[in-house]
């Protein structure tokens, strides 16, 4: 089993990138004191917009700037109702996931699933190393070392107190919405154009969700968010290898595996945590 881990290791960084792309996006929205669940609705879009717009231009770099643009779109959405209109955080995320599975759908069955990505996007290692290394440099220098990663954070501990000091939480929650729409626009586009040949229906198969709560296992920090990605990337990376070993063990079996272990970790691990005092408040 030890070596088939290890086998899988440099499958498990890749199929993970997009995963951590999306949790590095929330954990910046949730220190702001925002429950994103529309991230789901976020990456879906965002993978939609990545091949539309990848597919005639034939340019990966168009391609993922489409990808930004549609998460943006998303973002804007959430951030009307949540901050200008201070609507409720889940059920507007919620509203979010369903407008983007059911707008995604009917254009793909619109276009007669006519969104095959003809880019050739051989060189991954452009994003895995900007999603595992270098993101989580600046990501980190900047909520914890910088004066206005201090007031980010405060918006989610205490908005009033921000306020007070005469700063705007709305305009910090706005700016980590779109440093959110950044990282989800790169994990839709990254699972459409490199993961896989075009869209699909509900491609990104919960990963918003997982992403969710991987930021809760780790605590609401990077390193914990690292983790529990590598521990979600190894044992879908493991899935695929029992697979391809042929061990006779059912397919649906197969394909709970990286559910199943998430669930496990989060429930055995996760233990009693805090969350940023504001999180979710208006």
């Amino acid at each position: 089993m030890i070596d088939v881990l290890l086998q899988a290791l440099p499958l498990a960084i890749v199929l993970a990138t997009p995963l951590l792309l999306a949790v590095e996006g929330e954990l910046v929205a949730q220190r702001s004191g925002m429950i994103n669940l529309g991230i789901e609705g976020m990456m879906l879009v965002a993978a939609m917009t990545a091949v539309a717009v990848a597919q005639p231009t034939h340019s990966a770099v168009l391609g993922f700037l489409a990808g930004i643009g549609g998460a943006a779109v998303m973002a804007l959405l959430f951030g009307i109702f949540t901050i200008g209109f201070q609507a409720d955080q889940i059920v507007t995320g919620t509203a979010l996931n369903l407008l983007a599975v059911g707008g995604t759908s009917f254009l793909y069955h619109g276009l007669q699933g006519q969104l095959v990505s003809l880019v050739s996007v051989v060189r991954t290692d452009a994003i895995v190393p900007l999603a595992w290394i270098v993101f989580p440099i600046v990501l980190a220098l900047l909520l914890w070392n910088s004066s206005f990663g201090l007031r980010l954070r405060a918006c989610g501990e205490n908005p009033a107190a921000v306020t007070a000091a005469g700063h705007s939480v709305a305009l910090h929650r706005w700016l980590a919405l779109g440093i959110e729409a950044v990282l989800a626009g790169l994990a839709g586009g990254y699972l459409s154009l490199v993961l896989s040949s075009g869209f699909a229906e509900n491609m990104t198969a919960g990963r918003g969700f997982i992403a969710l709560s991987i930021v809760i296992f780790g605590r609401w920090k990077l390193k914990g968010a690292l983790l529990g990605t590598a521990i979600f990337g190894l044992a879908a990376a493991l899935q695929y290898a029992l697979q391809a070993s042929n061990r006779g063990l059912p397919f649906h079996l197969l394909l709970a595996i990286p559910y199943v272990v998430t669930l496990l970790v989060l429930c055995g691990a996760a233990g009693r945590v805090r969350a940023p005092e504001g999180l979710g408040k208006a």
